[in-house]
């Protein structure tokens, strides 16, 4: 007898009536005598030395180090409103990419649209500079699958504010999931491309918020906006205060805020990051019915992701949004 690894896939139904799978690859022991002889998981952990940082890992950490320094350019560069604007509506677009792109339509398929419209949603979320969409999705899946376990490499609970934050994304555990929760999205080889190619554009998205404050300089010259002014406030700016949003989802919706379900885990519902993140906020709604497109349930939970999907429906781009059917009528 030997040991072997065996793989398990688990479907479970959740309360807006979609199938959740999930699959896990579990190792099995079948020497009795060696599993006797055996440490636990636990005593492994601590004899075993900490491997170092790996070449992704502190990449990333010098491009966030980077990013945040670079807003400090603000005080060089100045300010102009055509500047600020172009950081708002930056903000929205790349943000609306995330919340409506990366998560309800890919990682949950919480809603149908044709392959143009999800191409231009996942174009717009890794403009926002956090990460491909095969590689987001599968760790998306992963913390629903994990969460608030030992295995949710950012939990709070388990790991810590600082950890779930952001600094699991300087770990070597975030480059684990290299696709294998997303093998469903492999069919579409313009999400391939995106991954493929997500550094060269974030380039071309620099390139050209620069160039686009050259022309606004051109056009609209009594108000001082520069090409360097639209580069700092378009891209490092608006995309460090998006980061942080984004990021208080899996941290500050883990720790603060009003439970209305028990969706078995710390997630709960902080208004201030249903406002800011365009719906995200509504966490433990999220938790509790993960395929819905719709996350704030009740009539004073703003959800701006929501109102853009129900749009998209009205005109005939989007379709068969999920809702749990006591929502169905609102």
């Amino acid at each position: 007898m030997h040991a072997g690894t065996r793989r398990f896939v688990l479907f479970r139904e959740d309360s807006s009536n979609s199938v959740v799978v999930f699959e896990k690859t579990i190792r099995c022991r079948t020497d009795q005598q060696s599993f006797k002889k055996s440490m636990s998981i636990d005593q492994a952990k601590e004899m075993s030395p900490k491997r170092a940082l790996g070449f992704q890992a502190r990449a990333v950490m010098v491009v966030m180090i980077a990013m945040h320094v670079a807003c400090f350019a603000v005080i060089f560069v100045g300010f102009s409103w055509p500047a600020l604007f172009v950081a708002i509506a930056m903000y929205v677009i790349r943000g609306m990419g995330v919340t409506t792109g990366y998560h309800r339509l890919l990682a949950h398929r919480s809603f149908k649209t044709n392959r143009v419209i999800q191409f231009l949603f996942s174009l717009a979320g890794g403009l926002a500079v956090q990460g491909g969409p095969l590689w987001w999705v599968a760790h998306h899946r992963a913390h629903h699958r994990d969460t608030d376990n030992d295995e949710d490499i950012h939990s709070p609970v388990t790991k810590g504010m600082w950890q779930s934050h952001m600094g699991w994304m300087m770990s070597n555990e975030a480059f684990h999931e290299q696709g294998s929760n997303s093998r469903d999205l492999f069919k579409y080889p313009e999400l391939k491309f995106l991954q493929r190619h997500y550094v060269w554009i974030l380039v071309l998205q620099m390139v050209g918020l620069f160039a686009l404050g050259v022309l606004l300089s051109h056009w609209y010259p009594e108000t001082g906006v520069t090409g360097l002014q639209c580069l700092v406030w378009g891209f490092f700016v608006s995309t460090v205060f998006l980061w942080h949003v984004t990021f208080s989802v899996n941290s500050v919706c883990h720790r603060w805020g009003r439970q209305d379900y028990d969706a078995n885990d710390a997630s709960t519902n902080n208004w201030l990051i249903g406002l800011l993140g365009f719906g995200e906020g509504w966490h433990n709604n999220h938790h509790y019915y993960p395929s819905s497109a719709k996350h704030g349930l009740k009539w004073w939970q703003l959800d701006v992701t929501w109102i853009l999907i129900k749009g998209l429906c009205l005109v005939g781009l989007a379709s068969e949004p999920k809702i749990p059917k006591e929502f169905r009528k609102s």
